[in-house]
């Protein structure tokens, strides 16, 4: 006990002698609570808990190994399901537990590191799983919901990985009791049905898991009771309680397999800092065995959990706090050596197709793993045709969410405006949101090529503009969720995935890559822009043209360019 503490309960336990026997028991009992409750928090500093809020604001459809070394590819993050009655995306969903249950952990004293607190991210589920194994977490928390074709069914489950999991089966019998500890405590302590562990070897944010994990489905989204009440505060809360009951009841578990104390003669051998009270048998006889040196760089690393190196809980947290940012520069580091050639050599080759037609072309692409963009052009004003419509719809969804139009009077217009280029859509909102408004929302927001002077099929002696760099970086907005507001964000990805018009960029893609595209066309323009959900990696391509023949398969053969040099 600190010398802090110890003053503390001295003067408590002090004055109940001098008001006498009468009071004397209860003035007592709070200095022991008080003691024992810091003595708790000390215990759990020596823990490290990672909890994962499951999913993202966009999912990343392209591939990555299943586990560690495997042929087998898996989606790297999944779009989730979202709540048939509350429209919430499972993302929020588990991202609100997940800063809930971050909070009750360490008003406990527990080291915590977030995976996430943004669903602004872009984190795989291999990655997700090396950062809990870099921070050695003593238990990885991965917060999911869970969806079904049934509005009937009902109740949480927790997953882990299957005894013989070719990737991690060592951990299987710590991460299978920890999805019986979890799974119990959390549906007692809420009354959701309790399903059953489901040990499976499917999921790669298990298989590269290196310490004990599991998943825990808080319930179904697709079940309008459950799904209202795991929105609500107070249940959340709830929710939190009986998570954080189960893991306190694995690590006291775990404390009871651990000697109770190393010998005299042992802490003298291993040379290192290691805290006597908390070492590990198999750990201990190992570094018994390694040179002095060697135990030195152990007790240094900063991915050796507090139980087992003698530093501050202040000190840890914060090299637990910088562990997932490290790990993520680091390959985003190694990524970007390994693309900077391939970006290379295809600047030079669009820039050599490009430089070879004739009119007047524009191209921006970025791809959104590394942020490698290429430009060829891409901040000339360009006639903008139908284009202009992602701008309108900015403008329509800012007036909506600030009161100023009634959005449920204007039904599916914005939808149909993007999805199937409606004019009449388009005209409808232009004139209710205001033409100087679209400008000055373009200029606002730093879309400085964007210009619209005239309604859609109007004759007035001018034109409308944008760059495929606008365009480009609305795209990637709309995609972070930023583009006015996450709900106006979703709408009109949803209206891009759902493009009927998808004969130009989409058409030089394999047809099972998704695409959201908006095109954009005069007699002389053709434009079209794109986001491309491929393999390796996520793209924004934008390419508008004009004055040109054979606008629309050079469109077509640029794309594939594209696709074929960083999309496969």
């Amino acid at each position: 006990m600190n010398g802090v503490i110890a003053a503390i309960l001295s003067v408590m336990i002090g004055s109940a002698a001098a008001i006498g026997n009468a009071d004397c028991s209860s003035i007592i009992k709070e200095a022991q609570r008080i003691e024992q409750q810091n003595a708790a928090k000390e215990e759990a500093a020596g823990y490290v808990i990672a909890i994962d809020a499951g999913h993202q604001a966009h999912g990343n459809f392209g591939q990555e190994p299943i586990g560690p070394g495997a042929s087998t590819m898996k989606t790297k993050v999944a779009g989730g399901t979202s709540g048939t009655t509350s429209g919430v995306p499972e993302y929020q969903l588990t991202l609100d537990v997940s800063l809930k249950l971050r909070d009750a952990l360490e008003e406990k004293g527990y080291q915590v590191v977030m995976i996430r607190e943004t669903n602004d991210v872009d984190i795989t589920n291999s990655e997700r799983a090396q950062i809990a194994n870099e921070a050695d977490a003593d238990a990885f928390i991965r917060v999911h919901a869970n969806g079904s074709d049934s509005a009937s069914a009902n109740g949480a489950m927790t997953i882990c990985q299957t005894s013989s999991n070719p990737y991690n089966s060592e951990y299987y019998e710590d991460s299978k009791r920890l999805s019986e500890l979890v799974l119990d405590a959390y549906t007692e302590a809420t009354g959701i049905r309790k399903e059953w562990v489901w040990e499976t070897d499917t999921m790669s944010g298990i298989n590269w898991c290196m310490v004990p994990v599991t998943i825990i489905e808080l319930g179904y989204m697709t079940n309008p009771e459950e799904d209202m009440k795991m929105q609500d505060e107070e249940f959340q809360n709830t929710m939190v309680e009986g998570i954080v009951a189960g893991i306190e009841t694995y690590l006291d578990e775990k404390k009871a397999e651990e000697p109770d104390e190393v010998s005299t003669e042992e802490s003298t051998n291993t040379g290192s800092t290691l805290n006597p009270e908390h070492a590990e048998v198999d750990e201990q006889a190992a570094h018994e065995k390694e040179p002095q040196a060697s135990r030195d760089i152990l007790a240094s690393t900063i991915f050796t959990p507090a139980r087992k190196v003698d530093r501050s809980a202040k000190t840890v947290r914060k090299l637990i706090d910088s562990a997932g940012k490290g790990v993520l520069d680091r390959r985003h580091q190694e990524l970007l050596a390994k693309t900077s050639a391939e970006m290379q050599a295809l600047q030079e080759a669009l820039e050599a197709e490009i430089g070879r037609l004739g009119g007047k072309w524009s191209l921006y692409l970025k791809r959104l793993d590394t942020d490698q963009v290429i430009g060829v052009h891409a901040d000339e004003k360009m006639v903008a045709a139908s284009l202009i419509k992602l701008f309108v719809a900015g403008e329509f969804f800012r007036q909506t969410d600030e009161n100023m139009l009634d959005i449920e009077k204007y039904g599916r217009l914005p939808d149909a405006m993007i999805n199937v280029s409606d004019n009449g859509a388009a005209n409808t909102l232009i004139n209710a949101v205001g033409m100087d408004n679209v400008n000055k929302f373009a200029q606002e927001h730093g879309f400085t090529e964007t210009e619209i002077n005239r309604r859609m099929l109007e004759n007035n002696g001018t034109e409308n503009y944008t760059s495929a760099k606008d365009c480009g970086v609305m795209l990637e907005q709309v995609l972070a969720g930023k583009y006015v507001n996450p709900k106006a964000s979703e709408r009109i990805l949803q209206a891009l995935k759902d493009q009927q018009r998808t004969g130009k960029i989409p058409a030089g893609i394999p047809s099972e890559v998704p695409t959201g595209n908006k095109t954009g066309e005069l007699s002389y323009v053709d434009n079209d822009a794109a986001i491309v959900w491929a393999p390796s990696c996520t793209y924004i391509l934008c390419i508008m043209s004009s004055d040109a023949g054979g606008r629309i398969s050079e469109i077509v053969r640029l794309s594939s360019m594209v696709y074929h040099a960083i999309g496969e």
